[in-house]
């Protein structure tokens, strides 16, 4: 019998710590979170989607700049899942290795930037909580993410770029 309570007692307690847990972070993360919204709103407003756009075509140009700085730019303003859209500046052989940039480098942004990809928050969370209990510094984490995320985009992308030209060439698929 003591089981059965003892149970009920750990079952009733997880709950509780997950109440906890979500009110913390709905108290800590959503002000925050709001508040990079809209100041990514203003931003656009004032420069304009017109100018975005104009250098979200500049950045593709580049294969260097299209995939690294163009899907931190896409990712920053956008969000996950819009920041796809900006495909639509890029050749067809490009736009495959441009997604993979993107999910490459959607996770590490949201350490800094949570209106990246808020779904990808919690993740994030856990890892810096844990950082923190360490005594170590978030921060620099986060900064060693965001290059390693974009470092590992790039060569992935360029990868990608290059196996779907040759397997678009097989197929007889203009690229």
């Amino acid at each position: 019998m003591a089981f059965i309570v003892d149970f009920a007692e750990t079952f009733v307690g997880f709950f509780e710590f997950v109440g906890e847990t979500f009110v913390g972070m709905f108290t800590g993360i959503v002000p925050i979170l709001i508040g990079m919204l809209t100041l990514i709103q203003f931003l656009v407003n004032i420069v304009g989607e017109g100018r975005i756009e104009k250098m979200g075509q500049f950045l593709a140009k580049n294969p260097i700049l299209k995939y690294s700085i163009f899907p931190v730019f896409a990712q920053f303003f956008l969000g996950s899942p819009a920041s796809g859209t900006l495909g639509r500046f890029l050749p067809e052989r490009s736009k495959p290795g441009m997604l993979e940039a993107l999910f490459r480098i959607g996770h590490p942004l949201t350490s800094l930037f949570p209106h990246a990809n808020p779904a990808e928050l919690f993740v994030w969370l856990g890892v810096a909580q844990g950082i923190e209990q360490l005594g170590l510094p978030v921060g620099a984490l986060a900064i060693r993410y965001i290059i390693t995320g974009i470092v590992v985009g790039l060569i992935s992308a360029i990868i990608l770029e290059i196996v779907f030209t040759i397997i678009a060439k097989r197929n007889n698929y203009q690229v």
